[in-house]
């Protein structure tokens, strides 16, 4: 038997900010946060562009998870941190960048805010934050726990930036396209977010307000490929159809997908031929944006940054525009947001992709 999974709390990081009003404000005015980047040497890279948040210069990992982390408990009016487990994503650690091993941010992370002994770390890339809500609603769903603390953290680096650099995957225009014809790749952001994950049970004895429920989720591996996304998007559309069929829902039902939209051309084919295969007839009707285009590539903390961002959609009725998409690639046409759009949200996808064929979608219901 399992048990329905509500957000009761919620921290989010990005470029342009800590807490929800900012990213509201500059993610759904569809407003960029790219910019010069000052941290480190960029000057012999395609680009210098990546969308940093300067409150965050000098600190680390833990810092960001610790901040989002505090702000989700105060949000929800949780008092016993030293009830709840962690499950934490983080970068694998960078010699000279990070102090320590992404272990070892998790534990800093739970000492500082007096957390349960209970901790997972997960560090496989650009899926890692999404796998560790996964993890936590898991938790939850099955009665393991009560409530859990999920999500990931990320800080653009020396090491991430010339390695995306000299795979030539950033975007030398300095603009993040998802789903434009004339796309030229990815660009880094700054990015974390926690979700206190509960059960309707807890909530209630707390007397607390959810914020909305997590009604599915999927993790897949289409094993294609080390780097590349299987061109048809096999791995995104089994994602899709399990997390929807775990909700009980049809595609008929689904009202928007924040796609994972990198900007590379081949992700981004090989992510909408996947929604089409998942959705059919509804893949034109349901509307889709690539919120990397205003936040930048958070990697391993993409998942959780993405989820809050779905979550505000609902919570708003407020769609998110995909920024600077201009010419939509017409292969597997989609219902773009072009600009923010005031809609009702009851369920909406957030989707993501990782190197390995690797793919996590979470569906958020309105609670």
């Amino acid at each position: 038997m399992t048990t329905d999974v509500y957000v009761s709390g919620f921290g989010v990081l990005s470029a342009f900010g800590l807490g929800p009003q900012v990213l509201l404000d500059g993610v759904f005015a569809g407003s960029p946060a790219f910019g010069p980047v000052t941290r480190f040497d960029v000057s012999r890279c395609r680009t210098d562009q990546a969308a940093t948040f300067p409150g965050a210069d000098g600190w680390q990992t833990a810092d960001v998870a610790s901040a989002c982390a505090q702000q989700a408990l105060d949000m929800a009016g949780w008092r016993h941190p030293s009830q709840l487990p962690v499950v934490m994503a983080s970068k694998l650690r960078a010699p000279g960048v990070e102090p320590e091993s992404p272990a070892e941010t998790t534990e800093r992370v739970a000492a500082r805010l007096g957390l349960a002994n209970h901790r997972r770390t997960f560090v496989n890339a650009c899926c890692a934050a999404a796998n560790a809500i996964i993890h936590g609603a898991q938790l939850v769903s099955t009665g393991a726990s009560a409530a859990v603390l999920a999500g990931g953290a990320f800080l653009v680096d020396r090491q991430a930036f010339h390695l995306f650099d000299a795979a030539q995957a950033l975007a030398a225009d300095g603009r993040l396209r998802p789903f434009d014809q004339d796309r030229q790749g990815v660009l880094l952001g700054d990015g974390g977010a926690m979700l206190l994950l509960e059960s309707g049970e807890s909530i209630r004895a707390r007397k607390a307000r959810p914020l909305a429920r997590i009604a599915g989720w999927a993790m897949t591996d289409d094993a294609f490929h080390v780097a590349q996304p299987h061109t048809a998007g096999a791995g995104i559309a089994a994602a899709v159809t399990r997390s929807l069929g775990r909700a009980g829902i049809g595609p008929d039902r689904l009202t928007y997908v924040n796609a994972h939209g990198t900007g590379t051309p081949r992700n981004d084919a090989g992510e909408a031929a996947g929604l089409h295969a998942a959705l059919g007839a509804q893949a034109e009707k349901v509307f889709v944006s690539g919120t990397k285009s205003t936040t930048g590539h958070a990697l391993e903390a993409s998942g959780a940054l993405e989820a809050v961002i779905t979550l505000l959609a609902i919570r708003s009725s407020l769609l998110p525009p995909t920024a600077g998409l201009r010419r939509p690639d017409e292969r597997h046409p989609l219902r773009h947001v072009n600009a923010p759009e005031h809609v009702d949200v009851p369920y909406a996808l957030s989707l993501n992709s990782s190197v390995g064929g690797v793919n996590a979608a979470i569906l958020l219901a309105a609670a």
